[in-house]
């Protein structure tokens, strides 16, 4: 939104002091302290000789002001500028009332593919809150590339292939019903593997306490026989597969409710099981290339002088592994997607891991090896019911569900108003969850705390839904129309030419955010414009103004809730119209 000024500035400072246009253009950017001004000048970034201070005296003695930039003054090695305030909030108001919703959108990614894996749970485990982060800030990176013009792929990589699912088929013989396999398969199925799990350790304790020949006698143990069943899997035998498929499709279809409600669309389903030749090049590249030893047996990649110590890539039965696997995905999803860019979304717990897959990669001699990039994340603490014990996400969403509900009783005659309190209640919970997840950093660990995301007021996802609500509720009283020709040189109170500045720099923020891949820089942004909606609410009013006066701010009042609302959408959220 600055660009026009920016332009004015360096067209005549170049002029000025015969600095090249390419110099000057980066060295000016937009002031910290508006207080000063609007536009900041350093001039050592000027690359010139003599005394920054001074120059910055002289070129702002020398500066003529014009329609654009009307004034400029030294601040020691600094030159602040004044814009003309009625361009910029015209430019402002106009741009986002003709871009609505891709308003800070930019072409910068076209012509390019990237790939966005996340969420990726493991079929014979809880779906629990681990996979809410990766779930989330997956599908914020996912929808900002899509903002910047990508070709996004977005691509759930199912943990659906392993030696657990040996041990998962015997569980279910012993442990599974038909009924609660169908009712709820993913937890059935989680609960039928902590009950078969329990039997194996149990057995594995019981053999231990044996004599050897006692324990030779015993046969094949519970582990034993998984292992076998995970190689009849990979060997082809129908009977096995038929099995371990409709313990896929079934947890898909149950994973795909849990996406809805959390807004989240994966273009692609895919799994450690649909990877096919991939694996097998992948071990004759590694053989072909003398990446891969053999040590009793099994097969490893030495990575020990990259500092990531030994890779195994095929145990001594034959059997692969996940990183065997990851090798044989990222050769494929090449070949089927051409990628420019491909990004796993995986806590900070499997560093090493990704490290290890990137490294392989590399040493493969793979032509698009530097187009792999981890984002990482840290852990969630202190996420439980009231009965104290961790739950899968969908029982915390539920819960958080509730609790707004409660909140939102709470005040009969508003509640009476809403058209769908439950739904509203749902979305509420959700928004709480993901902006208290997504407010700092995503490689700090946080802990979870149900008493602050129940706050309407504050730094929360509710008071953020609010702010939108009663922007909403603020367009629907008013006595006249949004109008993107009103006068808005009549914006001219501080807190508005704030509330301008803030919807300005929105464009700026998804330039920032598709650099740090970062959800937190688009929470702080709009958590700052909704505060300074909320400080101009008193005095800055729409109705009972004047109808030109009205319809300025108005403009103002429905372009901020536009971006808020934008912002919400981005972070996965529904942006709520009332509550």
């Amino acid at each position: 939104m600055y660009d026009i000024f920016k332009t004015s500035i360096t067209t005549q400072i170049s002029a000025l002091s015969g600095v090249s246009a390419e110099i000057v253009e980066p060295a000016v950017g937009v002031s910290n302290n508006m207080a000063n001004g609007d536009l900041t000048l350093t001039v050592s970034r000027l690359r010139m000789k003599d005394n920054p201070t001074q120059i910055a005296k002289t070129l702002a003695e020398q500066w003529k002001a014009d329609d654009m930039v009307t004034g400029a003054e030294a601040a020691g090695p600094y030159i602040n500028f004044r814009i003309n305030r009625t361009v910029l909030t015209r430019s402002v108001l106009q741009t986002v009332h003709a871009t609505g919703p891709k308003y800070g959108w930019t072409n910068e990614g076209a012509g390019k593919r990237v790939i966005v894996e996340f969420s990726s749970p493991n079929i014979a485990k809880p779906f629990h809150v681990g996979h809410l982060r990766s779930t989330i800030i997956g599908n914020f990176i996912y929808k900002l590339h899509k903002a910047h013009g990508w070709d996004a792929i977005s691509m759930n990589y199912l943990g659906d292939w392993g030696t657990q699912y040996g041990l998962l088929a015997l569980g279910f013989e012993r442990f599974g019903t038909e009924e609660e396999l169908v009712a709820d398969p993913i937890k059935h199925l989680f609960d039928v593997y902590v009950k078969v799990s329990a039997a194996a350790k149990e057995e594995a304790e019981h053999i231990e306490a044996m004599d050897a020949d006692a324990a030779a006698a015993a046969g094949p143990t519970i582990q034993d026989q998984a292992r076998a069943y995970f190689k009849s899997m990979e060997d082809g035998d129908e009977s096995a597969l038929a099995l371990w498929q409709r313990f896929r499709t079934l947890s898909i279809e149950k994973y795909k409710q849990i996406y809805a409600r959390l807004g989240v669309h994966f273009d692609v389903y895919s799994g450690e099981s649909q990877i096919g030749e991939g694996m097998s090049r992948a071990i004759q590249m590694l053989t072909d290339t003398g990446l891969l030893i053999e040590h009793e047996g099994a097969k490893l990649v030495d990575l020990t002088e990259h500092k990531l110590g030994k890779a195994l890539m095929q145990k001594s039965d034959g059997t692969t592994l996940y990183l065997t696997r990851d090798i044989g995905a990222a050769i494929e999803r090449y070949e089927k997607y051409n990628f420019d860019k491909i990004i796993y979304v995986v806590s900070s717990q499997q560093d090493h891991h990704l490290k290890q897959l990137f490294k392989t990669v590399e040493l493969l001699g793979l032509p698009y090896a530097d187009r792999f990039e981890h984002v990482n994340y840290g852990l969630v603490n202190g996420m439980s019911t009231r009965r104290g014990t961790v739950v899968l996400l969908e029982d915390v969403l539920h819960e958080s569900k509730e609790k707004m509900h409660d909140v939102m009783r709470a005040n009969e005659a508003k509640y009476r108003g809403v058209a769908d309190p439950d739904h509203i209640a749902d979305i509420l919970g959700m928004s709480a969850i993901v902006i208290q997840d997504m407010a700092a950093r995503r490689i700090k660990n946080y802990a979870f705390d149900w008493s602050r995301i129940l706050n309407f007021e504050g730094d929360t996802g509710p008071y953020l839904q609010y702010a939108h609500a009663r922007l909403c509720s603020l367009e629907r009283k008013a006595h006249v129309k949004v109008n993107p020709d009103a006068d808005v040189s009549l914006l001219t109170e501080e807190v508005t030419c704030d509330i301008i500045n803030q919807i300005s720099l929105y464009p700026d923020i998804l330039a920032a955010s598709i650099k740090s891949l970062e959800p937190c820089t688009v929470v702080q942004y709009i958590l700052k414009l909704s505060h300074s909606i909320s400080s101009a609410w008193e005095t800055i009013k729409v109705c009972g103004e004047a109808d030109d006066v009205a319809e300025a701010r108005l403009l103002m009042y429905w372009s901020a809730r536009t971006v808020i609302g934008n912002a919400l959408t981005l972070l996965g959220l529904e942006p709520v119209e009332a509550m």
